[in-house]
């Protein structure tokens, strides 16, 4: 079943049988799904309602992902329109998502500020600059320029010791609870101090090594990018599990101000 016809079929039973989906949209890294439900059902395009900031996401990206408990799988729509008014979308041009997609659900943020990177691989002494393309607790996207790129040695399951520099001005604004005690942010200093030491400009130093799981290339850009499985000790992990925290906060933030924007001009 890989036609958009009999994936429409699909959804057009779940409409029958009033089934509840969820709408998938990736905004800066982060997974925004909100409930949503199919109004109505058209020659081969649905009606789908959802809340503001996921429609606010379909009318920036034009495309969304369908989930259910319903579904064996993930389904990607394109958007044909929009009814803000309504909170009210048009779905159509169905396709089976690739597998990845169900794993996004997982908290990934990208920077809104360059992070550094510098990757190595083992019995090799050369150091490769990367720039953090996003970033999760146990692993890794990352850009590299087409000409520092070395194609025999980023093969999948390669692996690499990494790197990442993240600006200690962000841990100092958080705190976190480990094992059911608040920690203030200046003891959360010390124990990164002990794994992670401060760099001359400003950057909390986390080192990992890890696994190449793919590599595309984007060759509108002259680079490609790399996903990498990261295996970081638990109190470097601590102060990428903060620097997600703030990311997502920023860009639940963001995406509300673009919300209230968005439908604040359509009025």
């Amino acid at each position: 079943m890989t036609s958009s016809e009999d994936l429409f079929e699909v959804l057009e039973r779940l409409s029958k049988d009033q089934s509840g989906i969820r709408l998938l949209n990736i905004y800066k890294g982060l997974p925004i799904s909100y409930d949503a439900s199919i109004s109505s059902v058209g020659d081969s395009e649905i009606h789908v309602i959802s809340n503001k900031y996921q429609i606010s996401c379909l009318y920036h990206q034009r495309e969304t992902f369908i989930r259910g408990e319903d579904l064996p799988f993930v389904i990607r729509s394109q958007v044909i329109s929009l009814n803000l008014a309504k909170e009210d979308a048009v779905l159509a041009n169905f396709e089976i998502a690739q597998n990845s997609i169900g794993n996004r659900m997982n908290i990934r943020v990208e920077p809104e500020e360059p992070l550094a990177g510098i990757i190595q691989f083992k019995g090799y002494p050369t150091k490769v600059n990367a720039a953090i393309a996003d970033i999760s607790l146990y692993g890794a996207s990352v850009y590299i320029e087409d000409f520092l790129f070395p194609v025999r040695l980023f093969q999948p399951g390669n692996e690499i010791s990494m790197s990442i520099m993240i600006p200690e001005i962000l841990i100092q604004k958080t705190k976190k609870v480990l094992t059911g005690q608040t920690i203030e942010t200046r003891n959360v200093r010390n124990l990164v101090r002990s794994s992670a030491p401060i760099v001359s400009d400003g950057n909390i130093e986390i080192n990992a090594w890890g696994k190449i799981l793919a590599v595309r290339p984007e060759l509108h850009a002259n680079r490609y990018r790399v996903s990498i499985k990261l295996f970081i000790k638990d109190q470097e992990r601590m102060v990428i599990s903060q620097y997600i925290s703030h990311r997502q906060t920023e860009i639940i933030r963001d995406l509300r101000i673009l919300s209230e924007e968005l439908f604040k001009r359509m009025k």
